[in-house]
């Protein structure tokens, strides 16, 4: 895709930890996170990555269902997201929650200081 664009400097993507997850990809264990990502910065370029949609997933690794999930959840778990929130590469990447919705903002707010106390060097 990224040699048939006309001007491939202006192409970026977006991620999805649970789409990622639902095609194969080891991000359950920060092994595999990191390997994961080492093939995503060689195959497109982390120089590509315009944004990161955070979601755990219900479904198994390479179930090809897309199921998000609460953060800490589902089948990935939190090293995948530890890795992601701490990374110096990812600091200033927007992240989207795509989790399922309650009547409130309570999940939301939940989600978020997840993935905020994994972001904190300390939390170990």
């Amino acid at each position: 895709i990224i040699s048939g664009v006309h001007e491939p400097e202006r192409l970026c993507v977006c991620l999805d930890t649970a789409h990622v997850f639902a095609a194969g990809y080891d991000i359950g264990s920060e092994s595999g996170v990191r390997k994961t990502f080492a093939q995503f910065d060689q195959a497109i370029g982390l120089d590509r990555l315009a944004a990161i949609h955070v979601n755990d997933s219900k479904t198994a690794r390479d179930s090809r269902v897309d199921r998000h999930e609460h953060i800490g959840k589902g089948k990935i778990g939190l090293d995948a997201f530890r890795f992601i929130m701490r990374h110096r590469r990812f600091r200033k990447i927007p992240k989207v929650l795509e989790t399922t919705k309650g009547k409130d903002l309570a999940e939301d707010v939940a989600n978020l200081k997840t993935l905020r106390a994994l972001a904190d060097k300390n939390d170990e």
